[in-house]
């Protein structure tokens, strides 16, 4: 049996098992059984008669004929993209398609200073934007199916063009009512004596909030957990608990008066970061050039002020 014939779902657990550094994780990314993807590769490298995967250690890692396997899907899935992208063009009559994923904590300040401006002067192109964690951002934008992100956390990530600016301050976000409402910085340790509201692991803010608590000796032990701002907005409005953010995510709250922030006094509070980011390997559209441009320009102005 030629490689062509071998379904593309395996070739791809392949590249998600290299991605990842092992089947539970990967298959944990694709929402699939651990059992079934590690069952299917097993079958998989018996028919091709030759090992796709080796243990080192407590890792599983690909052999050079897995390397080769997953190398080639990456390539070919790129280029199915950009054809999927030029066949789109042509779908809608656009004059091209930008493909870009905003954390969610960013999407409002994008979409009203960057994309709105930038549709006014470019009506024609199509925009496909999304929210997602870093991890699937990375993974996507391998496969040539993202254009340009917007992310934030505490490094940006290896492997893509990388254009950081500064962020901060992340503030405890509570009602006016709050005892520490009236301070001008909260320690982390008076913080950890109250109900806190938390992220998900793949949230930028919950690692910040994570390694300062981890420097300070503290549990970061939440209340609850979101995975939308929006949810933890609505539990700090309630007073059910302190959420954690930087203020231009929670503006119109605070200038309503609703809520107040309050910086948490620590370093990489203060040092808080967001990154722009697009492959080393793609080369932009003259349009998506300029939506990147206005990106950087954007944010090295707020970042400066």
């Amino acid at each position: 049996m030629t490689i062509l014939h071998y379904s593309d779902k395996l070739i791809r657990y392949l590249y998600e098992v290299d991605v990842h550094g092992g089947i539970r994780r990967a298959a944990e990314a694709m929402d699939v059984d651990p059992a079934s993807v590690s069952r299917q590769l097993s079958q998989l490298a018996r028919d091709m008669q030759l090992p796709l995967l080796e243990r080192r250690g407590r890792n599983v890692v690909l052999t050079e004929a897995g390397r080769l396997l997953a190398e080639d899907y990456a390539h070919t899935h790129q280029r199915r993209s950009q054809l999927e992208r030029r066949l789109r063009d042509l779908r809608h009559k656009r004059g091209g398609s930008i493909t870009m994923r905003v954390g969610q904590g960013m999407v409002d300040e994008v979409v009203k200073y960057v994309l709105q401006p930038f549709s006014t002067r470019y009506p024609e192109v199509f925009i496909d934007i999304s929210s997602g964690d870093m991890q699937s951002t990375m993974n996507l934008m391998a496969l040539g199916k993202v254009d340009m992100a917007v992310g934030f956390g505490p490094h940006g990530p290896s492997g893509v063009k990388c254009q950081s600016y500064q962020r901060g301050p992340i503030c405890a976000i509570v009602r006016p009512e709050h005892p520490i409402a009236g301070y001008e910085e909260v320690e982390i340790a008076e913080l950890a004596s109250y109900p806190l509201i938390g992220m998900g692991k793949e949230f930028g803010i919950q690692n910040y909030m994570d390694a300062m608590f981890s420097q300070e000796g503290v549990v970061f032990t939440p209340a609850y957990s979101c995975n939308l701002f929006s949810s933890a907005i609505a539990l700090s409005q309630a007073g059910m608990g302190i959420a954690f953010m930087t203020t231009k995510v929670v503006e119109d709250a605070l200038t309503a008066g609703s809520l107040v922030a309050i910086p948490v006094r620590h370093r990489i509070a203060r040092e808080s970061q967001c990154h722009l980011l697009r492959s080393a390997d793609h080369r932009f559209t003259p349009v998506a050039q300029h939506l990147w441009q206005l990106l950087c320009q954007f944010f090295e102005q707020t970042a400066a002020s």
